[in-house]
């Protein structure tokens, strides 16, 4: 395994069962990292002390142009939020968590305690805790094999645990074909963006890179020698009409489109729609469902009210997801568990 590829060989058996809560918290973080974030930025942080772990935003792994309020960051913090939760009850670990605890330090996310270490983990843990190792972002086609109604709701049981998140599907054909619209708009105007292009090359990489974070190209689908050239490709061509064409492609093959949507627009949404976007991954990966991100819509100021409009909804849409039947793909290079945690 190459290096960069260390941190998904985590194994339950490697649990420090006598061991002190620090060594714990720092066991429980291994399986938080492997959860998706934008452009695999892995903008988190994990501060252990003797009976609290603190969350923190590692906004110096932001992306300023696509991600201009952080939003995206602060839901890919969401995502290893739920890892984390999910991995501590599995152990049986009851979690207490307050969200946004400090008023002064808007970096520090949540604050996690132990509220007992008698919880008795529920068939869902379980299946949540064993689907975290083999979750992976599929942006490759997917089979035209249906998503069925029972698995739909499994999906969307796991993804609706707070009311203040909702998870659609987009049913309705001339809804889909609007919304592909958006997306293809999304991808031409991004792409005419030269400080978009180049922050995206910075985190695309050829597929032998010993990068730790950011996307290889074989994740595209790339060979090794056009991965080479990505990044030059990504910060000085015009890709949009093609980016625009490969995306209208995938969602046309893809059997299930759908949204998670807030009550509200501010941080702590974000991070609630992170962690039912963890819960939604991890359930659909048990039931062997790949996803990707088609997010286009909401990265563009200008598409974003008419996205909006088209889903005729009062809550706010922060997540375009693509599901379906697709062959397994590698993983994306994560950080070691040590450049994530600091010792309080």
């Amino acid at each position: 395994m190459r290096n960069n590829l260390n941190a998904w060989a985590v194994s339950e058996n490697h649990f420090p069962s006598f061991g002190s809560i620090k060594e714990k918290f720092k066991f429980f973080v291994r399986y938080a990292i492997l959860a998706p974030s934008g452009h695999n930025t892995q903008p988190w942080i994990f501060e252990v002390h003797e009976e609290s772990l603190n969350l923190y935003a590692d906004r110096t792994r932001a992306l300023p142009v696509i991600d201009p309020e952080d939003r995206e960051l602060i839901i890919s913090c969401g995502a290893a939020l739920t890892n984390l939760l999910v991995t501590m009850k599995y152990f049986g670990f009851e979690p207490d968590v307050a969200y946004f605890p400090s008023e002064t330090d808007n970096d520090l996310l949540a604050t996690i305690t132990v509220k007992s270490r008698d919880y008795q983990p529920t068939d869902e843990d379980k299946i949540f805790f064993k689907a975290i190792p083999n979750r992976r972002t599929n942006r490759l086609p997917y089979a035209e094999e249906i998503v069925d109604e029972i698995t739909f709701g499994k999906l969307n049981n796991a993804a609706s645990i707070d009311p203040d998140v909702k998870f659609l599907k987009i049913d309705l054909k001339e809804t889909r074909e609007e919304m592909t619209k958006l997306i293809e708009h999304g991808d031409r105007i991004q792409s005419q963006n030269k400080s978009f292009c180049r922050e995206l090359a910075q985190w695309v990489h050829p597929n032998r890179t010993s990068s730790k974070d950011g996307i290889p190209g074989y994740a595209f689908g790339m060979g090794d020698l056009i991965s080479f050239g990505s990044p030059f490709f990504i910060g000085n061509l015009n890709w949009g009409d093609i980016q625009a064409g490969r995306d209208r492609n995938l969602i046309k093959g893809s059997p299930l489109l759908a949204i998670l949507e807030s009550k509200n627009n501010n941080p702590i949404d974000w991070l609630k729609t992170g962690m039912s976007l963890s819960r939604l991954l991890l359930r659909a990966s048990w039931e062997g469902i790949s996803a990707s991100y088609l997010n286009q819509p909401l990265e563009v100021p200008e598409l974003f009210d008419k996205l909006r409009e088209l889903l005729k909804t009062n809550f706010y849409p922060q997540m375009i997801i693509r599901l379906g039947y697709g062959k397994q793909v590698k993983a994306t290079p994560r950080r070691d568990v040590e450049d994530v945690i600091k010792i309080g």
